[in-house]
C-alpha cells in the first residue's frame, strides 16, 4: 500500500478528527487528503464503524442498567396517578356522603316532629275517653249535657260522638284495652249520638273507614267517635308514623355505609404514601 508523507499525519489526527477535536485547518487538511488517498479514507471509515459499534454497545449497556430504574419510575408514576385518583375519589365520596347524611338528618328530624304529633293525638284520644267515661258512671243514665260539653271541647276535630251499651255489642273485648282505631259500630245501636248541632236522632251512615274512627269500652259502655274529614289527614299521617315509620338505622343506613368508602380510600392513601416515601429513602 502506497503511503505519501501526509498519511502518517492523517493517522495521528484521525482520532481527534472523528471526535471533532481538530482545528478547522487540520480538518480541511484531512478532508483534502482523504479525497485523494483511498487508504486513509478507508482507515477513517473503519474507525467510524468501530466507534459507532462501541457507542451502540455502550448505549445498549446503559439502557440495560437503566431498566430497573425505569421500572421503578413507572411504578412510582403509576402509584402517584392512583394516589391522585384516590384523593379525588375520597373528596367526591365524602361530599356525596355528607349530602346523604344531611338529607337523613332532615328526614330524621321530620319523623321526630311527626312522632310528637302522634303523642299529642294519642294523649288527646285518652283524654276524650277519660272525660267521656267519667260521665258514664250510671249504667242506666247518660249525662247528655256533659257529653255535649266534651264534644264541644273537641268539635274542631270530631264529627260524631256516640255511646253504646257494651252488652249489645259483640266482640267488644279488644276495645277494653284502650282507645282503638276500628270500623264504626252501627249507629242504629247507639244510646246517644252527638254532633255539631247537639243530639242526633236521625239515622247516620258511618264512613266505613277504620282509621277515622276510635272506640273504647268498659264493663258497661262503649264510646265511639269519628274524626272530621278536615282532621282525618292529620290522623292518617300519625297512624302511618306510629306503625310504619322507618327506624333510625334505616334513615342513616346509606350515609353510614357510604362513610366506609372515604375511610378506606384515606387509609389506603396514607399507607401507600408511607411505602413510597420509604422506598425513595432507600
Amino acid at each position: 500500500m502506497y503511503m505519501n508523507n501526509e498519511c502518517p499525519i492523517v493517522h495521528d489526527l484521525s482520532s481527534s478528527y472523528i471526535d471533532q477535536l481538530c482545528s478547522e485547518e487540520s480538518s480541511r487538511f484531512i478532508e483534502q487528503h482523504i479525497s485523494t488517498c483511498k487508504s486513509c479514507a478507508e482507515l477513517l471509515k473503519e474507525m467510524h464503524k468501530e466507534i459507532n459499534i462501541h457507542k451502540q454497545q455502550e448505549f445498549s449497556s446503559r439502557l440495560e442498567q437503566k431498566k430497573p430504574f425505569q421500572k421503578l419510575a413507572r411504578y412510582f408514576n403509576a402509584q402517584n396517578r392512583f394516589m391522585k385518583f384516590s384523593g379525588y375519589s375520597f373528596w367526591i365520596t365524602l361530599i356525596i356522603t355528607l349530602g346523604f347524611f344531611i338529607n337523613s338528618v332532615g328526614v330524621f328530624t321530620q319523623i321526630n316532629r311527626e312522632k310528637e304529633k302522634v303523642q299529642l293525638i294519642d294523649q288527646e284520644q285518652h283524654e276524650i275517653m277519660k272525660k267521656s267515661f267519667s260521665l258514664l258512671t250510671d249504667s242506666s243514665h247518660i249525662d247528655t249535657k256533659s257529653l255535649q260539653d266534651v264534644f264541644q271541647e273537641y268539635k274542631g276535630k270530631l264529627k260524631f260522638l256516640a255511646v253504646f251499651s257494651e252488652q249489645n255489642i259483640e266482640n267488644s273485648t279488644v276495645l277494653k284495652e284502650g282507645p282503638t282505631y276500628t270500623y264504626p259500630i252501627d249507629y242504629s245501636q247507639a244510646k246517644l249520638i252527638i254532633g255539631e248541632k247537639g243530639k242526633i236522632t236521625q239515622p247516620i251512615i258511618p264512613h266505613n273507614y277504620d282509621i277515622g274512627t276510635v272506640a273504647m269500652a268498659d264493663d258497661q259502655w262503649i264510646v265511639q267517635y269519628e274524626y272530621k274529614e278536615s282532621y282525618l289527614k292529620t290522623v292518617e299521617n300519625a297512624f302511618q308514623i306510629k306503625h310504619y315509620a322507618p327506624s333510625t338505622w334505616t334513615v342513616f343506613q346509606i350515609p353510614i355505609t357510604l362513610m366506609f368508602i372515604p375511610i378506606i380510600l384515606a387509609t389506603y392513601w396514607f399507607i401507600q404514601k408511607r411505602i413510597i416515601k420509604q422506598m425513595k429513602n432507600n
